[in-house]
Order: structure tokens, then sequence, then C-alpha cells
């Protein structure tokens, strides 16, 4: 007998789409209340404030290079969305003022303008490991390096 005669008993069924048993949805009519556009750098969203039988609802649907993501927030949460919206935004500004220097105060003397010719170079963010790490690395680097030796030979 050939083992392919009978069924094995890790025997999976071959893949079925799991929506073709399903009923489709049943339609439900969408009543468009306010639609806007915007776009920000090379994203555009679509803002669609929408109406159906079970409620009202944002849609935000986020359009990439052809490709669609949307979430959808109950109108009963658009404002604590807004408010954590409205936090995001002030958190951002507030750490965007920290990075940027401070406008100067208006003083008598010309403005400095900068060369353009001179290049800006940021500087190297200097890294220092403890001596502990610094031997505990070593010591792991040597066993690895005899390992290798050890094993060419």
């Amino acid at each position: 007998m050939i083992s392919n005669d009978r069924p094995s008993p890790y025997y999976r069924p071959p893949y079925h789409q799991p929506y073709s048993s399903q009923p489709p949805r049943p339609f439900i009519q969408e009543d468009t209340l306010k639609s806007e556009l915007i776009h920000i750098e090379r994203k555009s969203f679509h803002l669609t404030l929408k109406e159906n039988p079970r409620g009202r609802f944002l849609r935000i649907t986020e359009d990439v290079g052809g490709r669609h993501n949307t979430i959808i927030i109950p109108a009963t949460g658009l404002a604590e969305f807004k408010n954590l919206l409205d936090i995001m935004v002030r958190a951002e500004n507030g750490i965007a003022a920290k990075i940027e220097p401070a406008e100067p105060s208006v003083v008598a003397e010309a403005p400095v303008v900068p060369v353009a010719s001179v290049p800006v170079v940021a500087k190297p963010v200097k890294r220092t490991m403890s001596e502990a790490a610094r031997a505990k690395i070593s010591a792991a680097a040597k066993a690895r390096w005899a390992k290798i030796k050890s094993v060419g030979k």
C-alpha cells in the first residue's frame, strides 16, 4: 500500500475562502453630511462626516500612492478624539520650541547673516562605555576568538 492512499493524521483540508460561505452583508444607506480633503506632504486625508441608521460617525481615509487606510470614529467619541489631538499638537509644539532656539531680543546692531559658503556639520555624539562593560565585551570577544581558532585547527 502506498502511503498517500490513506489520509494522514496530519491532513489539512485545502484552503477555502472564509467569506465564500457567509451571506453578503446587506447594503446600509449612508448619508454624507460634510466632506473635506487635506493634503499633507505626500499624503491625502479625506475626512467625511456621515450618518446611517446606527448613528453618525467620522470616516478618515488616508491615501498614499493609491493605497488607502481608513479609521471610523463614532460621533460619541469625537469630542474625546479632538481633546487628545489637541494635547498631541500642544506636546509637539512644546517639543519643537525646546529644539528651536528662542528668538533673540531686538538689538540695535545689524543682524548677523550666516555665510552660505560654509557648510554646517553636525557634531558626532560621543558615546562612552563603562570599564565594566568594556571588560565584559572584551572577555566575550576573546572567548569567541579562541573558539574560532580552535575550530579552524
